[in-house]
C-alpha cells in the first residue's frame, strides 16, 4: 500500500480496500445463528493450565518414558551406511496355487479331479497373464506352466477314470471286496497236519 495519506478508503471486514461503486459484504453478527461461509472461525478458548505440576526428572518415577529403541542402519566395513538389499521379484500366488491344485487334481483322479483340473488351468492362465503384465516385478511363469500341464493331465485322467467307472459299475465294489477278503489255501507238502 502506498502512503498517500488517504484514510477515507472503505475497507471490507478483512481490511482490504473496496473499489468505488461496490457494496462491501456485511460481516455476520454474533447473534445470527447461521454465519456466512466466509466469516472467520471463532477463536479457540484459552488453554487450561495443567492439572498436575511439572515433573522433576531428579525424582524417581517422574522422568518421561524414553522412546522405543530403533537400531541404527547397518554400516559397511569402511564406515559408510549400507543401503537395504532388494529382495527381487515376488512369486505370484496364483502360480503357486495352480501348481498345488494341479498336483491334487492328478492324485485325486475321479470326482474331485474333474473339478480341480480345470481350476488349476484357470489359476495358471490368470497367473501367466499377471506375470506378463507385471513387467518383471513378479515371477512364477514356470510354476504356472507346470500347473497348466498338471491340470490338463489331471482332467484327462479324471475323465478316463469316470468313463471307466460308468462302463463298469461293479468295478469299485469288486475291488473293495478283493482288498477286504483274504483267502487262505492249505499248502501241500511240509507243514500240513494230516500226513497219512
Amino acid at each position: 500500500m502506498s502512503d498517500s495519506g488517504d484514510n477515507n478508503v472503505p475497507l471490507d471486514p478483512w481490511g482490504n480496500p473496496i473499489r468505488p461503486g461496490v457494496r462491501p459484504p456485511t460481516p455476520p453478527t454474533p447473534t445470527t445463528p447461521a454465519a456466512s461461509p466466509w466469516a472467520p472461525a471463532p477463536a479457540a478458548p484459552p488453554a487450561a493450565p495443567p492439572a498436575t505440576a511439572p515433573t522433576n526428572p531428579a525424582w524417581p518415577g517422574s522422568a518421561p518414558t524414553p522412546p522405543p529403541f530403533v537400531p541404527p542402519p547397518p554400516v559397511s566395513p569402511q564406515g559408510h551406511p549400507v543401503a537395504p538389499q532388494w529382495s527381487g521379484p515376488k512369486t505370484d500366488g496364483l502360480a503357486i496355487a495352480s501348481l498345488v491344485v494341479g498336483i491334487i487334481s492328478l492324485t485325486c483322479a475321479g470326482y474331485l479331479g474333474i473339478v480341480l483340473g480345470p481350476m488349476a488351468l484357470i489359476f495358471a492362465t490368470k497367473a501367466r497373464t499377471r506375470i506378463e503384465r507385471s513387467g518383471g516385478w513378479t515371477k512364477g511363469a514356470g510354476l504356472a506352466t507346470a500347473g497348466i500341464v498338471l491340470g490338463v493331465i489331471g482332467t484327462i485322467v479324471s475323465i478316463a477314470y469316470l468313463i471307466f467307472v460308468l462302463q463298469n459299475p461293479d468295478f469299485l465294489q469288486d475291488l473293495i471286496d478283493r482288498l477286504s477278503t483274504t483267502t487262505t489255501t492249505p499248502s501241500s507238502g511240509s507243514g500240513s497236519l494230516n500226513n497219512t
